[in-house]
């Protein structure tokens, strides 16, 4: 019998899964446009703010024809996925509580800690002053982020007290009541995506990513297979499986980030949903793995079954740059890239368009502004690809007269 599949937000989700003939697809969004609408096979328009007219919806469509499965790559609305796993009695999929321990990166670290992994020490801190005894405490460097932030989005590196307290009352300035003080570790950036069913752990993916400078930590590059020996991969699954096993995350998926310190390894994010930007067509070139069936899988109580992948190597560059400015470059040359040595072909993308104003890597507004992502048989042949992509391209800076005000987004780490 076909499974029914409600997709919370995420119109790719639903493209993916329309790919194949294998599911229903039920797909709630808001603001439905015409091509939406006619690419599920129910589709609900919804409010997501209000959680009690989703569920009454949802329910209502669950009572024509029952619903097997609740997925979503959307971060924000996967409590909302738990919540309605209870509420249709669902026998798989995640929970609310593991959900909202994930998104909570002070509630992630406690369980961790309390379940002997090795994460950073860190403060939840309620005022500025309070933050800064925290950090003397932890020892400066320190870095501060919001509890509910993923991507490194509002995280700041600080070196002394008064960026300490900057930090710490803008969060509170946010609108929130806390704000997490953290550590600061060095080492390579490790990241994992894993899928979780019936209590058992599947690496699917290791990837050593590069991370550019502070205060920013924006994700720069990164390539497959890592650098890490059979003992430290090893070491690393095991590591998922604990943090898994320790917020309560099961039938579900997760991205994982892990840091090798000189004193070994610290984990840090767990992120309830499938990567975003350049990881999933990575994962897909490189596995033969596509993310939305692995985490739909995961929430029917299934694991996933990989297709041949294309490549055994990957590249990833995020297009960011030293200075402000206006970007420009050859917009029809994306499609049409020609003189690569792998048959594989790149995938680019821009987040902004030519004429667009673009600021520093290390800026709170800065950060990636597009991807450019290889699959070949080796790093080396990337390396030159690459290189011919970037010529192709011509990516560049036309003036520097490009403002703060002019760029209208927050800074995230992700690229």
């Amino acid at each position: 019998m076909t499974p029914r599949v409600l997709v919370l937000g995420g119109q790719r989700t639903v493209q993916q899964l329309k790919e194949h003939t294998d599911y229903d697809v039920v797909f709630a969004e808001e603001n439905m446009t015409i091509e939406q609408l006619m690419l599920a096979d129910y589709p609900l328009e919804v409010d997501f703010d209000d959680w009690d007219d989703v569920i009454a919806l949802v329910a209502a469509a669950h009572a024509d024809q029952p619903i097997d499965a609740v997925v979503t790559g959307v971060e924000r609305l996967v409590p909302l996925a738990g919540r309605l796993r209870a509420e249709l009695e669902l026998g798989h999929g995640i929970t609310e509580q593991s959900a909202r321990d994930c998104i909570d990166k002070a509630a992630t670290h406690r369980l961790l800690a309390e379940a002997g992994v090795p994460v950073p020490r860190n403060r939840v801190v309620a005022g500025t002053s309070e933050g800064a005894e925290a950090a003397e405490e932890l020892g400066l460097p320190v870095v501060v982020k919001p509890r509910d932030a993923s991507s490194a989005a509002g995280l700041k590196y600080c070196a002394s007290r008064e960026e300490v307290e900057q930090a710490v009352g803008d969060i509170l300035k946010g609108g929130r009541d806390t704000a997490l003080i953290e550590e600061y570790v060095t080492g390579p950036e490790i990241g994992v995506f894993a899928s979780r069913v019936g209590g058992r752990t599947q690496v699917v993916w290791v990837v050593e990513g590069e991370v550019g400078p502070p205060p920013t930590f924006v994700k720069v590059g990164g390539f497959f297979p890592s650098r890490l020996d059979e003992g430290q991969l090893a070491e690393l699954e095991d590591l998922a499986d604990r943090v898994l096993a320790a917020v309560g995350l099961d039938d579900w998926v997760a991205a994982l980030q892990f840091t090798l310190t000189s004193d070994g390894w610290r984990a840090g994010e767990v992120n309830p949903r499938v990567p975003g930007g350049q990881a999933v067509e990575m994962i897909r070139s490189t596995t033969g793995y596509e993310p939305s069936l692995i985490a739909t899988e995961a929430a029917l109580g299934r694991h996933a079954r990989p297709g041949a992948p294309k490549a055994p190597f990957g590249l990833y560059r995020s297009i960011v740059f030293d200075g402000s400015g206006r970007i420009d470059y050859d917009a029809q040359a994306a499609g049409s890239l020609s003189g690569l040595e792998s048959p594989v072909p790149p995938f680019v993308e821009f987040d902004v368009k030519p004429g667009d104003a673009v600021l520093p890597v290390e800026h709170p507004k800065g950060g990636a502004f597009g991807r450019i992502v290889l699959a070949g048989e080796s790093l080396e042949q990337l390396e030159r690809d690459y290189a011919k992509v970037r010529e192709q391209l011509a990516v560049r800076l036309v003036d520097d007269a490009a403002s703060e005000a002019a760029v209208d987004r927050a800074h995230t780490s992700c690229c």
